[in-house]
């Protein structure tokens, strides 16, 4: 394949089939159904999961898209909770040196009483494409909300990019703006069940659910479904002294296995 058509394929690659923001090995074992979660690594997703957090945390993640290294990303971010709501910093590149895109961004979360949670983000997306269009970015700002009307059951929704966004050094392409809507249940302590609804405006709706078991103390299972394009994924997890470390795998209808690994650690 020439050089430019496989450039252009790379980056056309992210905007078809990734979501605009990094997830986490725990996440995405359980096929990324975590709007209505609370977690640290709700800083790449619904950052209203960022209210309850009690002590500062960081964490990294990689994620080894269909075994390909122009595909990959690698993912940062950190927390730190005060009296008026909880801060955070997150970074994320996705990319080689035909195509990258680097996701800076700044977060704000806090509890509204009892019930509910919101948030409100904002970031800075830089592209470079050194064949054609060279480099450019843009603003984006994002806003989610979980409420917790009865006990064990959570409902979040996050807009991503509402104010829609566009490179406009590159073609005026658009910045997906994406809706997200789900709940979580826990059935016990043990067992959540997740599902979601992830709508990208421009592209079909994607459904997702997962699941998490806890078989002993800190040791979690995972697996889950979503749609558009089918997806199956696994994964484990393990907490020990505040050090998490999770894993996942996830398949494709036509491309080759994705591998994702994340470490968090919690002061």
């Amino acid at each position: 394949m020439p050089k430019f058509f496989k450039t252009y394929a790379l980056a056309s690659m992210l905007f078809i089939t990734q979501s605009a923001f990094s997830q986490n090995g725990g996440y995405t074992g359980m096929a990324n159904a975590s709007v209505s979660l609370y977690d640290f690594w709700s800083v790449f997703n619904n950052q209203a999961g960022l209210a309850d957090i009690d002590s500062p945390e960081i964490g990294v993640c990689y994620d080894h898209n269909y075994q390909m290294w122009q595909t990959g990303v690698q993912s940062a971010g950190f927390v730190l909770p005060t009296k008026t709501g909880n801060f955070a910093l997150m970074s994320s590149r996705y990319g080689y040196s035909g195509y990258s895109e680097q996701e800076t961004g700044l977060a704000y979360a806090r509890n509204l009483g009892k019930m509910f949670s919101a948030s409100v983000g904002f970031n800075y997306l830089f592209y470079s494409q050194k064949e054609t269009t060279g480099h450019g970015g843009a603003l984006i700002f994002q806003v989610g909300i979980i409420s917790k009307p009865v006990k064990n059951l959570q409902i979040g929704l996050n807009i991503y990019n509402p104010g829609r966004a566009a490179l406009a050094d590159f073609n005026n392409k658009q910045v997906p703006t994406i809706f997200q809507f789900g709940m979580a249940y826990y059935f016990s302590p043990e067992v959540l069940f997740s599902v979601e609804s992830e709508k990208d405006i421009e592209q079909a709706n994607r459904f997702k659910a997962g699941l998490q078991y806890q078989i002993i103390n800190d040791f979690y299972l995972r697996t889950g479904f979503m749609t558009n394009p089918n997806q199956f994924s696994l994964g484990i997890g393990y907490n020990m002294n505040g050090f998490t470390t999770d894993i996942a795998i996830t398949t494709h209808e036509v491309l080759q296995l994705s591998s994702q690994i994340s470490f968090k650690y919690k002061f």
